[in-house]
């Protein structure tokens, strides 16, 4: 299914239209009308938006019919929600305009390319000349599917020098490096049960150069500045040796930043990745479901624990997220995809795109890095809870800092 089609709503009209639906909002057993439409009404045959009158439409609006023509949508009502709503134009000659049609589909903000009219802000960059039609194309897909994937991204020599880094690391030869080991917690020295499960190297970044050189490889970069329209700061790494065996999950929940939704994540793959090596699966257009908050307000898990709320009860909200990520991902028909890629190839995603790892395999590794990224000026949550943490500078063209590590040690 189209990624962006799939996601025609209005939640003030589909709270006047089903009253049950808003009735059960009301009582606190559905957090939206958008929530209620992803889970289930869409797939009861819920309609999520007001249709629209095509001929008034097509005859105030001259613009659209000339870029259906030129495929930009399919019909007038496609154009209406994939383009036209978020330039102010209306369905019908009595219906009311949004406040801010041009917004962020998060109160949370996010990225410009978050932005309601993000897509006629590409168009209009590569117009102007101010970026290319490749660029353009990997803007679009990152707008409409919430990721994107180069190919050979990394040059071979960069890859061997970073590979290398993480096996001494899967090793025990950086000392100070901390492992995540999967169901015995984080920050635990090198054992070598590190090379047995879904097991992560904790900001390997932060002793190795060569791992740096990886994170922000000149397309890597490219790419982020394309998102960011500033200096990079990475603020989190993960080294994996094989896959990690997550469930489905969206980073904004547990990678928090100040502003929870300007971040992006890249996944660098050290070898080409093979069937039943526990692949990381996302569902495609899944940065647009329905926002699942926490203690009934935070974006991230980070502020809810700042505003005091139950530990448990967030251990609870937590499972409910998980599960309504699968529900959304059946009853939008999102497609769910495996990352079958080639060593040197770079898969970006948004804050908010679904995505988990496949059960690992024993017999296969799966090395790759996975990186967080923020624009430069912006705060991970980590600097808050633990102040006095470094920021440094990689080679003048990119910052880097480390949720576990105060200070650079000797490796």
């Amino acid at each position: 299914m189209d990624s962006l089609k799939a996601f025609e709503f209005d939640e003030r009209w589909y709270l006047d239209t089903y009253q049950d639906v808003a009735a059960a909002v009301s009582r606190g057993e559905w957090p939206s009308g958008y929530m209620h439409y992803c889970v289930v009404g869409r797939s009861n045959g819920q309609t999520g938006a007001p249709s629209i009158d095509e001929e008034w439409y097509r005859a105030t609006y001259p613009l659209a019919a000339t870029e259906l023509a030129e495929g930009k949508a399919t019909d007038f009502r496609d154009h209406y929600y994939r383009i036209g709503r978020f330039r102010g134009y209306l369905p019908h000659d009595k219906a009311t305009r949004p406040e801010n049609p041009s917004g962020f589909r998060s109160h949370f903000g996010g990225l410009w390319t978050d932005q309601g009219n993000a897509l006629d802000v590409v168009a209009g960059r590569l117009d102007l000349g101010l970026i290319t039609s490749e660029q353009a194309a990997l803007l679009t897909k990152w707008i409409l599917d919430g990721f994107v994937i180069i190919k050979n991204a990394i040059p071979e020599d960069i890859l061997a020098r970073a590979t290398d880094d993480m096996n001494a690391a899967h090793e025990g030869r950086f000392a100070a490096v901390r492992f995540d080991i999967h169901e015995k917690g984080r920050q635990r020295p090198w054992t070598h049960e590190v090379q047995a499960g879904a097991t992560k190297a904790l900001d390997l970044h932060w002793f190795s150069d060569p791992v740096r050189d990886l994170i922000f490889a000149p397309k890597v970069l490219a790419f982020l500045h394309l998102l960011f329209e500033r200096r990079v700061l990475a603020t989190q790494s993960l080294g994996f040796w094989r896959g990690s065996a997550q469930e489905g999950h969206q980073d904004s929940a547990y990678v928090n930043y100040s502003l929870p939704m300007q971040f992006a994540a890249s996944w660098i793959a050290l070898e080409d990745v093979q069937p039943g090596a526990g692949e990381l699966f996302y569902h495609v257009g899944s940065h647009r479901m329905a926002e699942h908050l926490y203690h009934g307000k935070f974006k991230g898990l980070a502020d809810a624990e700042r505003a005091g709320a139950d530990q448990n009860l967030l251990t609870k909200q937590v499972g409910v997220h998980v599960s309504r990520i699968d529900e959304q991902a059946r009853g939008m028909s999102l497609e769910t995809r495996l990352l079958h890629v080639k060593r040197g190839d770079v898969l970006f995603w948004a804050a908010d795109l679904a995505h988990g790892g496949r059960p690992i395999s024993l017999s296969q590794t799966r090395k790759s890095v996975v990186t967080h990224y923020c624009p430069a000026e912006v705060v991970p949550s980590y600097f808050e809870i633990k102040p006095g943490r470094m920021v440094r500078s990689h080679k003048g063209v990119a910052f880097y800092s480390s949720t576990y590590y105060d200070r650079p040690t000797e490796s």
